[in-house]
């Protein structure tokens, strides 16, 4: 008896109920209900396995295997191809489910191996088959998407404006996933795993890539010199660009190099932070001791609240002062906009706030009487900071690094790169063409009054500064803004690569909840480039384009199994590989030593 004849025929194939468990369904190419031409075909063998799927359950599949007269083609049953991968045992929908499941929601294996069960009724599968299935999703979706190439490219196509944002992730001692991500819509186009970044291997990724999607009308990437020449090497006559994001923060990187390096190496010197640390413990225990044994209340909290307090003051409400001035200098990453350092200078605000602690605890000690009340330790705490503020070290790198800041604010207002949104780390920071216009003058105004600045600067150390803008504008200046005889990106709002940059940190985002792990070396190592094309299954024009909808995944990973070739060999080619290391067996054959040097040797 035949699985689909068991089921209602009016009820498309996969979604028909479940099947009594142990049940046996034959599956013949030439059977009545079979589509296929030539039904003279003569049996091969006969095949048994036993097949999970998540619409079926478990059941027994016998197919018939057929051959044609030459004996050169062998025929199997499309329906059964339909369900399950040839040779396999587990369902596509249930490949589908795993890798859903694990890729796009970060689960681990034990809770899908509890879901497939509890809520799906399967039989008990092995961790190690649900982790087969989550490298046979990425196996099956390259396919669909290599499957989609011609109609992605004829989307892109129709709609015009084509712009690449290319980059490269890395891991420490890992291959470097190379990427290309369509601007408009954020489309993941393809990915590859590269040795390294280097010229070479990116420009045959992007000739690949634009036989596979049509040529852009232009190119954004960072700083990279590998970049530029990788895309002059392969598209000489299309633009490129330089991201605005990537250029601010190794400007300012550059800019803050010497004040950063000056101030981070006094401060460990003097162990200002060290020094303050201990004093909190110190504090802090003597609090807690006063509240045990004293029972002494404390009442700061409930005076910064604005409310009555019945025991009046305390001896300890000077230590709660100390601690509360250490409290708030500490806070000071609040100061930041999420943006990362050099956008957020933490070391710089943490100087700015000493500043304004000493002179709030000055102003405090300006009152006679709270000189008495006060503890020993609010004076040694004036007394770090008087220190540390006066050093002349410090005094030299902080001037430095407020006229670092200064100039780097002012580019980064002229080129609008202030902090926008929840995430500004990501956001695309994009600008109309009136806008570009914009950018485009403000920036030639700051060079300006940076021109004026030098003739009238003598500060050798502040002139390194100004060179360090001159040099970054002279040379990444021509590549901000699109090309103005290219029509088809004058409307162009992009400008940075935080589109591809985020696609990386979400990939590797959920890679950290699946396993909890922090690093991902060995992730990196071992999973396929397919592996970058998970966040597409997140955009929804991509799902139309290519799948329809995320219900019709499975039909597409059975789609993509007919012509996607064995798993086995893909697998293969997914293992990391070790340069000069020599298989396990060929180290523990006897005289391998002797062997080694006979070889060498002759």
């Amino acid at each position: 008896m035949e699985l689909h004849d068991s089921a209602n025929k009016n009820v498309k194939l996969f979604i028909v109920d479940s099947l009594p468990l142990q049940a046996e369904y034959t599956f013949d190419p030439v059977s009545s209900s079979e589509e296929l031409t030539d039904k003279h075909l003569s049996v091969q063998k006969t095949v048994r396995r036993t097949v999970v799927s998540l619409n079926f359950s478990k059941f027994q599949a016998r197919e018939v295997i057929r051959t044609g007269k030459s004996k050169a083609l062998t025929v199997h049953s499309p329906k059964l191809a339909n369900i399950v991968p040839s040779g396999a045992r587990y369902a596509y929908d249930l490949i589908a489910l795993v890798g859903r499941r694990t890729y796009l929601e970060g689960r681990r294996l034990k809770t899908i191996h509890e879901e497939v069960m509890n809520q799906h009724g399967l039989p008990n599968i092995p961790f190690s088959s649900l982790y087969d299935l989550q490298r046979k999703f990425l196996f099956y979706l390259g396919e669909v998407h290599r499957q989609s190439a011609s109609q992605l490219k004829n989307y892109l196509g129709e709609r015009g404006n084509i712009t690449w944002l290319i980059d490269g992730t890395i891991e420490p001692g890992t291959p470097v996933f190379f990427g290309i991500k369509d601007a408009c819509e954020g489309i993941f186009l393809d990915s590859w795993k590269i040795p390294t970044e280097n010229e070479e291997d990116i420009s045959n990724c992007l000739i690949e890539a634009a036989k596979h999607y049509g040529l852009p009308d232009e190119i954004l990437h960072d700083l990279s010199e590998r970049m530029f020449n990788a895309c002059e090497t392969a598209f000489p006559e299309v633009p490129h660009r330089v991201c605005h994001y990537h250029l601010a923060s190794d400007l300012g990187g550059d800019l803050y190099k010497i004040p950063q390096e000056m101030l981070s190496k006094r401060l460990r010197a003097m162990k200002l932070q060290l020094n303050l640390k201990d004093q909190r413990s110190r504090q802090t225990q003597w609090l807690r001791m006063a509240i045990k044994e004293k029972e002494m209340p404390l009442i700061l909290k409930d005076l910064l609240k604005g409310n009555e307090i019945n025991n009046g003051w305390t001896q300890g409400l000077g230590r709660e002062v100390l601690l509360g001035l250490h409290g708030w200098m500490l806070d000071y990453p609040s100061d930041g906009h999420r943006q990362g350092f050099p956008f957020d200078p933490y070391l710089l605000y943490f100087h700015r706030r000493v500043v304004t602690v000493h002179d709030a605890a000055q102003r405090i000690l300006s009152r006679e009487a709270a000189r008495k009340e006060l503890p020993k330790a609010f004076f040694n705490f004036c007394s770090k900071l008087e220190k540390y503020l006066t050093d002349p070290v410090i005094i030299e790198a902080t001037e430095l690094y407020e006229k670092a800041f200064d100039i780097f604010e002012r580019i980064r207002g002229a080129l609008r790169l202030h902090a926008k949104g929840s995430s500004p780390m990501h956001e695309l920071y994009e600008l109309s063409s009136d806008e570009r216009n914009d950018v485009s003058k403000s920036l030639d105004e700051v060079r300006k009054q940076l021109d004026e600045n030098i003739r009238s600067c003598s500060d050798s150390n502040e002139l390194k500064l100004y060179d360090i803008v001159e040099v970054h504008l002279k040379k990444y200046g021509p590549y901000l803004f699109p090309a103005k005889t290219n029509g088809a990106v004058e409307n162009n709002k992009v400008r940075t690569t935080n589109g591809i940059e985020f696609h990386w940190s979400e990939g590797k985002r959920t890679r950290r909840q699946t396993h909890g792990r922090t690093k991902l070396t060995r992730d990196f190592n071992a999973l396929p480039s397919e592996y970058m094309l998970i966040p597409n299954l997140n955009n929804p024009r991509y799902v139309e384009i290519v799948l329809g909808s995320l219900e019709q995944l499975p039909e597409k990973l059975a789609e993509a199994g007919k012509t996607s070739g064995p798993y086995s060999d893909w697998y293969k080619r997914q293992k990391p590989m070790h340069i000069g290391r020599l298989p396990a067996y060929l180290l523990r054959k006897e005289n391998f030593i002797d062997n080694l040097i006979d070889i060498y040797n002759n």
